[in-house]
This record gives C-alpha cells, sequence and structure tokens, in this order.
C-alpha cells in the first residue's frame, strides 16, 4: 500500500501547484457542469463509449485510496443520465475481485475491453475483459501477452485495440500489442519511440495519436500518430518551444502527466493532469491552439471521453479529495462560468 500511497499523494501536490484561474476571458471554449457520476466518487477509473453510451468504471476511492472499485456506470448525454450497469466480474466465479485501478479501455466490434491495472495487493495485472451491452455481462477474453501494467494507454483502429506504454512497477514501457475480437488473440504492434506512462491517446479517423505523460524524471514532449496500416509511429510536432518560429512559444504548458483527451470535430483535446491548461490539436496543420483552462477543481486522474461528438471529463483526485462531478467542453462558445 505504500508505493501507490506516496505515489497519488505527489500527483496531488502536482496537481495544486497547477490551478489556473477560471476567469479566462481571452480563449475560447466553455466548460459546463453535467450530472454527476452516480457511482462512488473515485479515481484512476477508465472510459469506453459503445454507440451513443458511455461507461465509466474501476478506480480508487475511499480514505487514501484504500477501496479498489468494479462497479460501472452508463452514460448518456441525451437524456444527462448516468445508469448502473453490470459491475466487472468474473461470471463464472462470481467470488472473484477483479476491482483494479490504473487500467486501461478501449471499444472495438461493439464491446468494451478493460485489460491492466493494478489490484489491491499491489499486483499489476494483464487479465482483460470485454463488456457486452446486448446481455450486460463481461467475459474473460485474451491475456495481455506483454508485461503486466498500470498506467498504460488503449485506442482502437478499424475494430482493433491497441494497447501500450505505462508502468509496471519499476519501469516506464514503450511496447504496444494490438488485440483482434474476431480471433480473440494478442499480437505485437511496433513500440512507441520513447517510454512513458500516464500518457493520452486519442484517435481521429484511423490515426491514433500519443502525447504527454511522464518519463525517466522527464515530460515527454514528443507526440507521435501512429499508421495501423504500416504499423509505423510518426512524429509530430513536439510540445516545446523548439523552433525560432512564435507558434510553439507557450507549448510546455501543454506538457503533463495524468491528464485526459477527447476529440470533437475532428479535433483532439488535452486537458487536467499536472496541469489544468486545455489545448486544442489540429491533425490538419499540426499545430496546437490554447483554449479556456479547465474551470473546475483542478485534478488528476479523471477520465475523459467522445460521445455523440461531445466531449466529456469526469471524476479524477484534487487535493486528497474524490470527485464525481461530469462536464462537457463547447470549444467555440466563450467561457461561462456559471453555467
Amino acid at each position: 500500500m505504500r508505493y501507490l500511497k506516496v505515489c497519488f499523494l505527489g500527483l496531488a501536490v502536482l496537481t495544486l501547484a497547477s490551478c489556473s484561474s477560471s476567469n479566462d476571458t481571452t480563449k475560447l471554449g466553455n466548460w459546463v457542469r453535467r450530472a454527476d457520476y452516480q457511482g462512488d466518487a473515485r479515481r484512476e477509473a477508465v472510459s469506453f463509449v459503445i454507440g451513443d453510451t458511455a461507461y465509466v468504471g474501476t478506480g480508487t476511492s475511499g480514505v487514501d485510496g484504500g477501496t479498489w472499485l468494479s462497479s460501472f456506470y452508463k452514460y448518456d448525454p441525451v437524456k444527462d443520465n448516468w445508469t448502473l450497469v453490470a459491475s466487472l466480474a468474473d461470471k463464472n466465479d462470481p467470488t472473484r475481485d477483479l476491482s483494479r485501478t490504473g487500467a486501461t479501455a478501449f471499444t472495438a466490434a461493439g464491446k468494451g475491453y478493460v485489460t491492466t491495472g493494478s489490484n489491491s495487493d499491489l499486483k499489476t495485472l494483464k487479465d482483460t475483459w470485454a463488456y457486452d451491452p446486448a446481455t450486460n455481462s463481461w467475459e474473460n477474453k485474451a491475456d495481455f501477452p506483454g508485461a503486466s501494467r498500470y498506467y498504460a494507454v488503449g485506442f482502437a483502429i478499424k475494430n482493433i485495440g491497441y494497447v501500450g506504454t505505462g508502468y509496471d512497477g519499476g519501469n516506464n514501457m514503450s511496447d504496444f500489442y494490438k488485440y483482434d475480437p474476431a480471433s480473440n488473440s494478442w499480437s505485437t504492434a511496433n513500440s512507441l519511440k520513447d517510454k512513458r506512462r500516464q500518457a493520452v491517446a486519442f484517435v481521429i479517423g484511423d490515426s491514433a495519436y500519443v502525447v504527454t505523460g511522464s518519463g525517466a524524471g522527464t515530460s515527454p514532449t514528443r507526440m507521435y500518430v501512429y499508421d495501423a496500416g504500416k504499423d509505423q509511429w510518426n512524429e509530430k510536432a513536439k510540445i516545446e518551444n523548439a523552433t525560432d518560429q512564435s507558434f510553439d512559444d507557450d507549448y510546455t504548458s501543454i506538457a503533463r502527466y495524468g491528464g485526459v483527451a477527447f476529440v470533437i470535430n475532428n479535433k483532439g483535446y488535452v486537458t487536467t493532469g499536472s496541469s489544468a491548461t486545455t489545448w486544442e490539436y489540429d491533425p490538419i496543420n499540426d499545430r496546437w491552439t490554447e483554449k479556456t483552462a479547465f474551470d473546475g477543481a483542478s485534478r488528476t486522474s479523471a477520465v475523459g471521453f467522445t460521445v455523440k461528438g461531445r466531449g466529456f471529463l469526469g471524476t479524477g483526485y484534487s487535493s486528497a479529495t474524490y470527485l464525481d462531478d461530469l462536464f462537457e467542453f463547447l470549444p467555440d462558445q466563450e467561457n461561462d462560468t456559471n453555467d
């Protein structure tokens, strides 16, 4: 227990240091409060989206993060409503404890997948579970083939899931693996070009982007896009002041760990974590634009998701407080702190 507690307290300190003013009138983007998550307030949960419904579950809560969770709720953005669904569970052994924190998730072929993470015994995990919304049940799938880990990223391209990076309890990772739900099998994908944990990933079209995170005493500033057809990672503009031009003068504030990402209108958004700033990424010109900083409680270890073309952020951890709130980001509106 001691290792995880120390790590999380460190996150809390950095989160407080990153607070920014909510009276940001010079940048576009409006954060709107939506219906609170109906489950326990939590951090390091996972999210996945099936059709027009988002699912959020697992993570930790309670005093000193001492409660590992397996519960899941689904969110309907039209009704702005959360509903309890089946907890992560083994239908063949209902007594088996599958609660976890720091796991990762993706959606492929109409099902949500949860894999890796860490359990209440501080054991890193590699088991994989698929949620079927038609039966409201979970099914055990082939184990993740890499080293067990937490703080990885997951995404899907053309119904193939990808999981990589993360932390095995002693080392940051760069390896990636892909999962084919048709054959229930994993295979090796090309590794990212540097090791990191607590990064974010987002998908625009058929391209997946990985950026931010924590390295070995560093904040990674390299951003990569994955070409699934060629199984190749290509570097994009660095999130640092890397040129003599002015466009990247403020890019250093994009770097962070424990943040979230979502996609709206074919642009990627990164926010919260060890920085409260919000940045919009345009893949056409490979440029970032700063938007209104997140004006809720600053936090790490939240979840971000896109459903019905709308971007949301919820849950997380702020100054020893577990959160259950939910916000929607409207990137083209002026900020209104009263909504």
